[in-house]
């Protein structure tokens, strides 16, 4: 499947040798509005700075570390803020 864009430019770029090699001439090839569904321009990637993450990946095991020591830094902190208060209690009382 070859939307008409990249059927087009197919043509023009492989004018010189048969198009038998690339394209069989007894297979007809349908006129198709560029779309994603495209097997050449499909796969190609347009503009996409960064790479997509897989749907699923599985965690390296920095990443687990890195977020483990996150946790216990955030649960620290936020003893040290009820503790804070209770002594501020403390004193106030």
């Amino acid at each position: 499947n070859f939307c008409h864009n990249c059927w087009s430019v197919i043509q023009r770029k492989f004018s010189n040798a048969p198009c038998e090699v690339y394209f069989p001439r007894k297979g007809t090839m349908e006129w198709r509005p560029h779309s994603v569904s495209c097997d050449v321009c499909g796969t190609s990637s347009h503009g996409i700075k960064r790479k997509k993450q897989a749907p699923n990946p599985q965690v390296s095991k920095k990443l687990r570390i890195i977020a483990e020591c996150a946790r216990g830094i955030m649960h620290a902190r936020s003893q040290k803020r009820v503790n804070s208060k209770n002594i501020m209690k403390k004193i106030t009382s």
